[in-house]
């Protein structure tokens, strides 16, 4: 830590696990005793005195421990705080979930935010990846009746569009198969714009390209909303019950599933975890809560992000080591089922 000596480095990274732990000010016999220091507890409150001096610790007037700053915090994520992974057996445990659901977006980004926020107790936000420019990987006919059957675009953002389309004359499998595969020799990787650019096919192809043209419009016009789990949670940390009005509006936001206000957007283009700790968060009602995020992705310009958000003093080496294998393992996911 830049301009701190080791001792110091060493108190600010017990008071803020003792913090964290607890919810209570934190005084210096408690970390001389608790963690057997060798220091007295003069020395340690001498230390605490000048840590608060450099605005790393503040002293809440109503109690004579102390309790980490802003600045504090941020000093223990970059410096402090050591390496963080997750144990195999935890990330097991989470992958075999993960193969247990639906090999769907929709369904691995809920299910991520349901874990996230049970293992944390904080609210857990997770979005399906998203591009603005859409393409399609592969176009999939079924037949359902004699003139009836479904159509199965797969698109290269990893999301599955379905529409049931009419049959001209009767058909069979196999002839839906070579119509299929048709439609992939023209289709597979444009967009579409790409598609309208290109003379239309003929028949039931023309058709069913058209069909698919429309069902891309309408994806590149819907809003993907986040999935958002834990509000319950963490609704019942200390800070939320003590000062329910700085928080409230927080709630609201939460409530509202305002994603752009809850996760900075300057921050959801980094590569690897971000942590935004209190007063750094550019939205006033978000600057007692801290947010660790990371965005995920399969290929280029395709990309969803996963997320925690909670009150500052939160477990931030739990929470970025959840964060990076969720993030990781939605990559790999992507991937193996979409290719």
């Amino acid at each position: 830590m830049e301009a701190v000596t080791d001792r110091r480095a060493g108190i600010l990274r017990l008071v803020v696990r003792e913090y964290v732990d607890t919810a209570m000010p934190v005084g210096s016999k408690t970390i001389r005793e608790k963690y057997e220091l060798s220091a007295s507890a003069a020395t340690i409150r001498s230390e605490m005195q000048a840590l608060e001096s450099d605005g790393f610790l503040t002293h809440p007037y109503t109690s004579a421990g102390r309790i980490p700053s802003d600045l504090g915090y941020r000093s223990y994520v970059e410096s402090l705080m050591g390496p963080v992974e997750l144990a195999a057996e935890e990330k097991a445990t989470i992958r075999h979930q993960f193969y247990q659901a639906a090999p769907e977006l929709d369904e691995w980004a809920k299910l991520a935010a349901v874990l996230l926020a049970r293992s944390l107790g904080l609210v857990a936000i997770v979005t399906p990846p998203r591009s603005d420019d859409l393409r399609v990987r592969r176009v999939e006919l079924v037949l359902l009746k004699d003139l009836l059957a479904l159509l199965i675009v797969v698109l290269r953002e990893a999301r599955v569009l379905k529409q049931l389309v009419p049959l001209a004359s009767p058909a069979d499998q196999s002839q839906l198969n070579s119509t299929s595969s048709h439609l992939n020799e023209r289709l597979v990787g444009k967009s579409l714009r790409e598609i309208r650019r290109q003379s239309p096919a003929e028949g039931i192809e023309g058709g069913i390209e058209r069909s698919i043209a429309q069902l891309l419009e309408v994806e590149s016009q819907r809003e993907i909303g986040a999935y958002i789990e834990g509000l319950s949670g963490v609704l019942e940390q200390p800070e939320f019950q003590q000062n329910r009005d700085d928080f409230i509006d927080v709630i609201r936001l939460i409530d509202a599933r305002s994603v752009d206000q809850l996760m900075p957007p300057a921050t959801l283009g980094n590569s690897g975890v971000s942590v935004v700790i209190g007063q750094e968060h550019p939205i006033r009602a978000m600057q007692h809560c801290s947010v660790v995020m990371t965005p995920y992705s399969a290929r280029s310009g395709i990309s969803g992000f996963v997320g925690v958000l909670g009150p500052t003093r939160l477990e931030y080496g739990r929470a970025v080591a959840r964060v990076r294998y969720f993030s990781s393992l939605l990559d790999e996911l992507m991937i193996e089922i979409y290719g």
